[in-house]
C-alpha cells in the first residue's frame, strides 16, 4: 500500500504534538532528584567543585518545557575569598524537543537569572576558573549518564546556549587591590561544542559608567577554563562611541589591539578606575601584550580634540610578590579647554547639604600602602594651552617604593617658572614628610586652575617660596607637627568681593566701595609654621585707597584662622574708615569681622608716627622690587606694638587622633580610719 506525502505530512503533524505532550507528561511524573544528583556528580567529577541548589528541580510545562532550580551555588577554589564562586537566584534548563522523542533528556539552553559570578586570582597567579577533576576519579564517562551524552574527557556537560540576565560579574585582581564590578543586564554565549569558537553578545555596565556592548567571537569555553581563551575578535559600542578588540590570549602570551572612538573620553574612567576628565571627540589606538612575566599596555595614539598623548604602562610582580608599575607618558600638546571635570552625580533634593570645601583634603593621604607596590611615573608636557599664560617644557615624576615616596614637578609658566617637590621617608616610627615649592612670576589664576582651585584672582603674579617638614602617617598628622616657612609676594591684581560679604561696611567702602571686584597694588608676607600653626606675623596689603599691615594665625589641623588688619588711608577723605579689623573663621565656618578701634592706641607709641603710605611709596622707587615685600620686614619697627596684639589660638591640650580618656580620676576617701 502506497502512502502519499500529503497523508504522511498530516500524520506527522498530528503525532509530533502528541509525542511532545507525552514526553513532557513522562518527565513531569518522574522523580527529578536522581537527575539533580547525577548532574551534581558529573560536575564534581569534571571540575572538583560542588553544585548545590536550595530548591530542588521542578518541571515548567509550557511552549518550552524546562526544569527550574533556585538558589544554585557552585563552590569556589579552596583559597577563594568566599565559599561560592557562582551564586544563581534562578536557573532554568530548557529541554531539546527532538531529544524527547528519542527518550533522552538533552538540555538545549541554560538561563541564569540574578547570577553573582566571582573571578579572582591568588598571590601566586592561580585563577579560580581553573577547574580540575578530583585526583581519586578519572572523570565522567558517556556510559554513566547517557541522557546527557557526556564525552569521556572530564568536561562540563555541554550546553549549546547559555544566557545571563540581571547578573553581576566581579573580577578580583589580587590581595590589597579593589575588585572590578560589572553589571550584566544581558549576555548570551553560543557554541556547538566546548572546543569551538564561542559567540558572545553581551551588555556590560560599570558602576556609574556608560554601557559596553560587545558581539563577536571570544575564544573557546575550554580555553577560558584553562585561562587560555584563544582568538578574540569582538566589536561593539562604548557609550555613544565604537570599540573593537582583536588578538588572542594563548600559550605564547597576550596580544590584543584596541581601537576606539567617540564623543567623550570619560567613558573609560569607570572601567579602568581612573579619574578620566570629560572631553572629546577622541580617537584611541592601544595595544596590550605580555612580555615574559610582565604585562605592557602601549598607547600608540590618543587624541582628544586638539590634545595628543602617547605612552606606555608596564605591570609585573617581582619574586617577593610586590607589584611593580612603570608609566611613561609624552604629551605633545594639552589644551585645558578640551578637558573638563566629570560632572558629579546629582544630589537628591532630600539629601544632606554638601559640606564646605576644606583647605586640606577631607580624605587625607595615608602612607600605609607604601611597600605594597613599586610605582614609577614619568610624564613630559611639551605645551599646555588654554590658560592665561602658556605652559611649556613641563615635567612630572613620581617614585613610590618600600622606603621612599617622591613627587617632583617643574614647568615654565609664561615669563616665570614653577617647581614642586614632595618627599616622604617612612623610616622610623612616624616617618618624615618634606614639601618644598618655588614659584617665580607665576600668574595665580593659572596656578589655581592647575591645582583645581578657584581663587578668583586675576592679573596677579606671585613669587612663593615654601619649605615645610612634618612627621606622621597621614596628612592631618603631618600638618599637626609641621615646621617651616612660606614667603609670599604678589604683584598688582584683583580678587572677588564675595568673600568680603561679612566684613564691616566701613572696611568694604575703604577697599573699593560698591565695585564688583577688589583691586590691590601688592601683597606680601612671611608665614612661620611651628608645630602645626602657621603664624602670619608680617603682612602688608596695599590697595588704591589704603595700606594695611597685620597678621594672625592658621591652625593647619583644624583649619581655623584669625587675623588682625590695621589700615592707613591714602587720602584724608577715607581716614574715618581706617579702623583696625579683627577677622575670624575657618573651613566650614562663617567668617566674622569686628572693628577694634582700641588697637590703634596700643600699637603706636607716643611721638612721631611713621606713615605706611610714604614708606611704601619710597619702596616702590626700587626698580623691579615688590614694594610690599620690601616693607614687610620693617613692620615691627613701624608699628612696634602690633605683635603684642596679634591673635593667639586656643591651646589644644588633647593630642590629635587620640580620644579623650574615659577613665575617671581616683577619688580621695572622705572617711578617716
Amino acid at each position: 500500500m502506497r502512502i502519499s506525502w500529503r497523508r504522511l505530512t498530516w500524520i506527522l503533524v498530528a503525532v509530533i504534538p502528541l509525542a511532545a505532550a507525552g514526553g513532557v507528561t513522562w518527565i513531569a511524573t518522574r522523580d527529578l532528584s536522581q537527575y539533580q544528583a547525577r548532574l551534581a556528580d558529573q560536575v564534581r567529577k569534571a571540575t572538583g567543585r560542588e553544585l548545590a541548589a536550595k530548591v530542588p528541580l521542578s518541571v515548567l510545562i509550557g511552549t518550552e518545557p524546562a526544569m527550574v532550580a533556585e538558589g544554585v551555588t557552585l563552590t569556589n577554589a579552596p583559597w577563594g575569598t568566599r565559599p561560592e564562586m557562582v551564586r544563581v537566584r534562578k536557573l532554568t534548563l530548557y529541554f531539546d524537543p527532538f531529544s524527547l522523542f528519542l527518550g533522552e533528556l538533552k538540555i538545549g539552553r541554560l538561563l541564569l537569572e540574578g547570577a553573582e559570578i566571582l573571578v579572582e586570582q591568588n598571590d601566586i597567579g592561580d585563577i579560580n576558573l581553573e577547574m580540575l577533576p578530583p585526583p581519586d576519579g578519572s572523570g565522567p564517562h558517556a556510559g554513566e549518564h547517557r541522557s546527557l551524552r557526556l564525552r569521556a574527557a572530564p568536561v562540563f556537560p555541554w550546553i549549546p546556549t547559555v544566557e545571563l540576565r540581571e547578573s553581576v560579574l566581579t573580577v578580583g585582581e589580587g590581595p590589597g587591590r579593589p575588585s572590578v564590578v560589572l553589571e550584566v543586564p544581558r549576555a548570551s554565549l553560543r557554541s556547538p561544542a566546548a572546543n569551538q569558537p564561542l559567540q558572545i553578545d553581551a551588555r556590560l555596565v560599570a558602576p556609574q559608567g556608560a554601557a559596553l556592548e560587545l558581539t563577536g567571537t571570544a575564544g573557546t569555553f575550554d580555553g577560558w577554563m584553562r585561562s587560555l581563551p584563544g582568538n578574540i575578535d569582538v566589536q561593539g559600542s562604548l557609550g555613544d562611541g565604537k570599540i573593537t578588540i582583536k588578538g588572542g590570549i594563548g600559550v605564547k602570551g597576550t596580544n590584543l589591539q584596541i581601537n576606539s572612538d567617540g564623543p567623550d573620553v570619560s567613558v573609560f574612567g569607570p572601567y579602568i578606575r581612573l579619574p578620566f576628565p570629560a572631553g572629546g571627540p577622541y580617537v584611541l589606538s592601544a595595544k596590550a601584550a605580555t612580555q615574559r612575566s610582565s604585562f605592557k599596555v602601549e598607547v600608540a595614539n590618543l587624541k582628544v580634540a586638539s590634545s595628543e598623548v602617547t605612552g606606555d604602562a608596564l605591570f609585573r610582580v617581582d619574586r617577593k610578590g610586590v607589584a611593580t608599575i612603570a608609566v611613561n607618558a609624552d604629551v605633545s600638546r594639552l589644551d585645558v579647554n578640551d578637558l573638563r571635570a566629570t560632572p558629579a552625580p546629582p544630589t537628591p533634593a532630600s539629601g544632606p547639604t554638601p559640606a564646605q570645601p576644606r583647605l586640606v583634603p577631607t580624605v587625607p593621604f595615608r602612607a600605609t600602602w607604601l611597600g605594597r607596590s613599586a610605582l614609577t611615573v614619568s610624564a613630559r608636557f611639551g605645551e599646555i594651552t588654554g590658560l592665561g599664560s602658556k605652559v611649556q617644557n613641563a615635567s612630572l615624576s613620581l617614585t613610590s617604593g618600600e622606603t621612599r615616596f617622591a613627587l617632583r614637578a617643574a614647568a615654565t609658566v609664561g615669563a616665570g617658572s614653577a617647581s614642586f617637590d614632595l618627599a616622604y621617608d617612612p623610616t622610623g616610627r612616624i616617618g618624615q614628610a618634606t614639601l618644598t615649592a618655588n614659584l617665580s612670576r607665576v600668574p595665580l589664576a593659572d596656578l589655581s586652575t592647575l591645582l583645581g582651585m578657584n581663587l578668583g584672582l586675576q592679573d596677579a603674579v606671585a613669587d612663593i617660596d615654601l619649605r615645610l617638614r612634618g612627621g606622621g602617617r597621614t596628612t592631618r598628622d603631618a600638618l599637626n607637627t609641621a615646621n617651616g616657612a612660606i614667603d609670599i609676594a604678589v604683584a598688582k591684581g584683583g580678587g572677588p568681593r564675595d568673600p568680603l560679604a561679612e566684613w564691616p561696611s566701613d572696611t568694604q567702602r575703604l577697599l573699593g566701595g560698591s565695585d564688583s571686584r577688589v583691586a590691590f597694588n601688592c601683597i606680601a608676607g612671611r608665614i612661620e609654621v611651628q608645630s602645626g600653626v602657621a603664624w602670619l606675623r608680617r603682612l602688608v596689603v596695599d590697595t588704591p585707597r589704603a595700606t594695611m599691615v597685620g597678621g594672625g594665625y592658621v591652625q593647619l589641623r583644624s583649619e581655623g584662622w584669625e587675623f588682625l588688619l590695621v589700615p592707613e588711608a591714602r587720602d584724608a577723605q577715607y581716614a574715618t574708615l581706617a579702623t583696625p579689623l579683627r577677622l575670624k573663621g575657618g573651613s566650614g565656618r562663617p567668617t566674622t569681622g569686628v572693628l577694634d578701634p582700641n588697637v590703634s592706641r596700643l600699637i603706636i607709641p607716643a611721638g612721631t608716627v611713621p606713615s605706611l603710605v610714604s614708606q611704601l611709596n619710597l619702596a616702590a622707587r626700587q626698580a623691579g622690587a615688590n614694594p610690599c615685600a620690601v616693607l614687610a620686614p620693617r613692620v615691627d619697627g613701624l608699628r612696634p606694638g602690633l605683635r603684642a596684639q596679634m591673635p593667639v589660638p586656643t591651646p589644644d591640650r588633647q593630642r590629635a587622633g587620640r580620644p579623650p580618656s574615659q577613665t575617671p580620676a581616683p577619688q580621695r576617701k572622705q572617711t578617716r580610719p
